[in-house]
């Protein structure tokens, strides 16, 4: 028995006789499969292993793409914590101004909307100032 090398993987040939001629079979471990020629199964096995890489490389590219993606996700968390933040301090701001101004002169007129017709206040913002 000898054997030979394919992608450092050995290949084991082994010397068969059919109907008195002497041939070569050629037996892959990592198929698990025989060959006639040592050309098909290194042919096979070429295959198999751009197979993998291209498994491998697309799983690579796979992580990196979803690590893309829960990077964008945590920069809009903090965007968005950060708008809420400011949102929250503004309307405290407007409310605390608003009921200073209501105690002062006892009360508080907001026009909801411009000359135009279109909104200055949100609806959201009509229904807190009568909650409040």
């Amino acid at each position: 028995m000898s054997s030979c090398k394919t992608r450092d993987l050995p290949v084991e040939s082994k010397e068969v006789t059919v109907a008195g001629e002497k041939n070569y079979a050629y037996y892959s471990k990592e198929l698990k499969q025989v060959f006639d020629t040592l050309e098909e199964l290194q042919a096979a096995e070429l295959k198999l292993h751009e197979e993998q890489d291209a498994k491998v490389k697309l799983q690579n590219e796979k992580r990196e793409r979803a690590k893309e993606v829960e990077d964008a996700y945590l920069a809009y968390q903090e965007v968005k914590e950060k708008a809420y933040k400011e949102i929250s301090e503004a309307e405290a701001k407007w409310v605390e101004l608003r009921d200073r101004f209501a105690e002062d002169y006892g009360g508080y007129h907001m026009t909801y909307s411009n000359d135009n017709g279109t909104k200055k206040v949100t609806f959201s913002d009509l229904l807190n100032s009568m909650i409040w």
